[in-house]
């Protein structure tokens, strides 16, 4: 009796051996896949943190006081429009497609302050497909 209990518990370590080694495997698979996927893609996942960032930094000068710096918001703008068009040129976002495309300006911006939060929340979601 005590032969048996034996050799079903070694059985049952023998099954739980096997699946520990399994769910290793598959974590190890998955974590070379996602280093594989973001060594290939860091310098695009680079551009688009900073083009999120810089469009962040634009929003919260525009949220607080807007009139502060006009140089300043003008010089992100354009900063900003630069990095867009850039992402579009590798054909990773579609610029015509934005609402921030037809801004141009520090008025046009104010007009239009919601094609900014549109334009991150679309940065955010070419981010995340990178990974998917």
């Amino acid at each position: 009796m005590v032969e048996n209990i034996s050799l079903v518990l070694t059985a049952f370590a023998t099954f739980f051996a096997a699946v520990a080694a399994w769910c290793s495997y598959s974590v190890s698979k998955n974590s070379l896949k996602f280093q594989k996927n973001y060594a290939m893609n860091q310098n695009l996942l680079n551009d688009l943190n900073c083009t999120i960032n810089k469009a962040f930094e634009l929003r919260l000068i525009m949220s607080s006081d807007p009139d502060e710096s006009n140089d300043e918001i003008t010089s992100l703008v354009t900063n900003l429009r630069v990095k867009l068009l850039q992402l579009n040129e590798a054909g990773i976002i579609d610029f015509k497609s934005l609402n921030f495309s037809s801004v141009t300006n520090v008025y046009e911006l104010n007009k239009n302050l919601v094609s900014l939060t549109e334009t991150i929340n679309e940065l955010k979601n070419k981010h995340s497909e990178i990974f998917e």
